[in-house]
């Protein structure tokens, strides 16, 4: 009777602190969040609370399953039980720093006066999930007193022959890690690749894939070794919009062209809108067919394109008012056709049709 006693009151006595750590965690942590209001801090509560109730419960059950075993007299409560604890702490630390690094990075994207990119954001969360999940994986299975060395060594042999026979996924793999590190994009930017005629807006970089959203709105998959070896111009990093335009003005007026280069030079130097530290070009350029060529060409230092289309639209009309302001107009190809002594031909063709 003593030792189911006993049995009872080391079992009472484990409850009893089970719950008294559930409610210390409890107050422990509510303190802690009210102390931190704002960053990663302020949500520890959520970070920690779960993971390690779950811990609290799991132990709890490992020491009464224990206490039973050993009053029932199991004897793989020894061997079994202890290195389940010990993998049940080993995952809890694993599951915890995943969250917190969850945590983290929604704080650092979140917070508008934190410049961050979030592509590297995305790639160091995915190196670290990747790693703590081997590293993890690794140690619960020595705990069980599985010999990882062969293991290591049977993987790395298989890595190799995985790598050869899958070496178009291995491609794109390292390729998506030298997009991150490299960063000739970044989620958010408009890429265009001449070689395949496609523009559009980077939506992610995954490991093996980029996907693109074109401007039919379509989403794009391209494998991520295609575009780090392909020809890529990034649009979203343009410092300067090229204006490059023509005006044909009429060979009637071509004694006022020296006049309406200059008045056009001098309107556009002055606009804010253009980069005066590279050259504005207004010169004639060519007699052409049927009038004189006038070319206009000038750097703006507006990125966005509607923005740009509307100031070059702007432009457009303000060089047409000098042109009006000095009685010129732009020339219209004119086709003349010199018909002679064939008066009688076509009243002849008439006749005979009649």
């Amino acid at each position: 009777m003593d030792l189911i006693y006993l049995w009872l009151i080391k079992s009472l006595f484990g409850i009893g602190v089970l719950v008294a750590l559930q409610y210390g965690l409890k107050r422990v942590l509510s303190r802690t969040e009210k102390k931190n209001k704002e960053g990663w801090k302020a949500r520890v509560s959520k970070i920690f609370r779960l993971p390690l109730t779950v811990l609290i419960w799991i132990l709890g059950a490992v020491y009464l399953l224990d206490i039973g075993g050993v009053q029932i007299g199991f004897t793989f409560a020894d061997s079994y039980l202890h290195a389940f604890r010990k993998a049940a702490m080993v995952a809890t630390i694993a599951w915890i720093f995943y969250r917190w690094k969850h945590e983290v990075e929604v704080s650092f994207l979140a917070h508008p006066t934190k410049k961050v990119d979030f592509t590297t954001v995305q790639m160091v969360s995915r190196l670290a999930t990747l790693a703590v999940g081997i590293l993890s994986g690794l140690v619960i299975l020595q705990i069980f007193g599985v010999n990882i060395a062969p293991l290591l060594a049977f993987g790395s042999i298989g890595a190799a022959s995985l790598g050869f026979a899958g070496k178009d996924v291995m491609a794109n793999f390292c390729s998506g890690i030298m997009l991150h590190i490299t960063r000739p994009f970044i989620i958010g930017d408009q890429i265009y690749l001449p070689e395949k005629n496609l523009e559009g807006l980077v939506e992610d970089i995954g490991w093996f894939r980029t996907s693109i959203r074109d401007k039919e709105k379509r989403a794009v998959y391209l494998p991520n070794n295609f575009v780090s070896t392909m020809l890529l111009i990034n649009v979203s990093r343009i410092t300067h919009r090229h204006i490059k335009l023509q005006l044909k003005i009429g060979f009637n007026n071509i004694d006022k062209i020296s006049d309406i280069v200059n008045k056009m030079h001098d309107h556009l130097v002055k606009k804010p809108q253009l980069d005066t530290k590279y050259p504005v070009h207004v010169f004639l350029k060519n007699f052409g067919d049927y009038a004189c060529e006038i070319e206009i060409e000038a750097y703006s230092n507006i990125k966005d394109q509607e923005i740009f289309n509307r100031f070059q639209h702007t432009i457009l009309l303000e060089l047409q008012a000098i042109l009006r302001d000095m009685n010129v107009s732009l020339a219209i190809p004119i086709t003349y056709w010199k018909i002679e002594n064939q008066a009688g031909e076509i009243k002849k063709n008439l006749e005979s049709i009649s």
